[in-house]
């Protein structure tokens, strides 16, 4: 079967070529599942590069998330063949998800809301799952506190504005022009920063009267983190779940000890299976009642997928870009 994958690092669009990939029977709790839409995520872009934890040498088959049909399930699996489900990928084996068909499994494939489009549900596993553990599980934000989000217009960022107000909070968000910034403020933050324009710390400050946010969510790192941790509440919690930016963040302990707020990492993984299906079946309940989804910000045809990722690497995306592979 077709599948996009790269035997060396590099640019998406110089490295990725189409290849004919073979899935083997799956084992345990996998499946194999037709692809028909796949989600491009950042960390596509960075495992092409060469600079992801979860690959760490080529082949690279690229390709965290999709949405498809159930043809053949291992013999521990809860999934039957003709099953709909989204799930997260088994990209580190060499079966990502831009590809006809893919191998998933485990904890993260999840019953797709209802109503939710394909295209949709394609980009919701990752940003969200992700979302709700920094923001719930380990930020334990709550009713009525502040939030700041870094990197508002990405598909991280902006599930993180429409959890952030689905629990109760107060949100600002950072964006880089006013296209973006509209798009935050569209999906429901409060405040948007543009940060090309504005100081965060000193516009954070001002929103809070000198409070600061009291959960910062930061895909970002770099200097977007250091921005945060001079506008962050005491005892407030900075939500570390990437680096967007290119660098991770430069953490200087001093500085957290004096202003007495936490560093927590967040990272869905992490989530027992019975946590895993609880936090999806929250957000299938908010899903449903329409107050978060995932905004697209264009879908690409299965041999554009190097555009696709592209457009990501780039930063042109405002929103969730998916691949419509069949």
């Amino acid at each position: 079967m077709r599948a996009w994958g790269a035997k060396e690092f590099g640019e998406p669009i110089d490295v990725l070529q189409m290849e004919d990939r073979t899935i083997p029977d799956p084992e345990g709790q996998l499946i194999e599942l037709k692809v028909d839409y796949a989600g491009v995520g950042l960390p596509d872009v960075l495992m092409l590069r060469g600079d992801y934890p979860a690959v760490q040498k080529p082949p690279i088959a690229p390709g965290q998330e999709v949405v498809g049909t159930v043809t053949r399930a291992g013999p521990d699996s809860p999934h039957k063949v003709g099953d709909r489900v989204m799930s997260s990928t088994m990209f580190p084996m060499g079966y990502g998800g831009f590809a006809e068909y893919c191998l998933g499994g485990g904890a993260m494939v999840l019953p797709i809301p209802k109503n939710m489009p394909d295209e949709q549900a394609a980009g919701f596993t990752i940003p969200f799952h992700t979302g709700y553990t920094g923001l719930v599980v380990r930020g334990n934000l709550q009713v009525g506190e502040t939030l700041l989000v870094l990197g508002g217009a990405g598909s991280s960022g902006s599930a993180a504005i429409m959890l952030g107000k689905a629990l109760g909070a107060t949100v600002i968000a950072t964006a880089s022009t006013e296209e973006k910034a509209q798009f935050c403020g569209d999906l429901g933050a409060d405040h948007v920063i543009n940060y090309r324009e504005q100081s965060i710390r000193h516009t954070v400050k001002d929103i809070t009267s000198g409070e600061g946010a009291h959960v910062v969510y930061d895909p970002v790192g770099g200097s977007a983190y250091e921005e945060a941790t001079k506008c962050i509440a005491k005892y407030g919690r900075i939500v570390l779940i990437g680096y967007g930016s290119g660098s991770w963040p430069e953490v200087k302990p001093l500085h957290v000890i004096l202003r007495s707020y936490s560093l927590v990492g967040a990272f869905p993984g992490s989530c027992t299976p019975e946590e895993t299906r609880a936090n999806h079946a929250v957000m299938v309940e908010w899903a449903e009642a329409g107050k978060i989804w995932v905004p697209v910000d264009k879908v690409f045809n299965f041999d554009e997928t190097p555009q696709a990722i592209d457009r990501v690497a780039k930063g042109e995306m405002v929103g969730k870009v998916v691949v419509k592979v069949s």
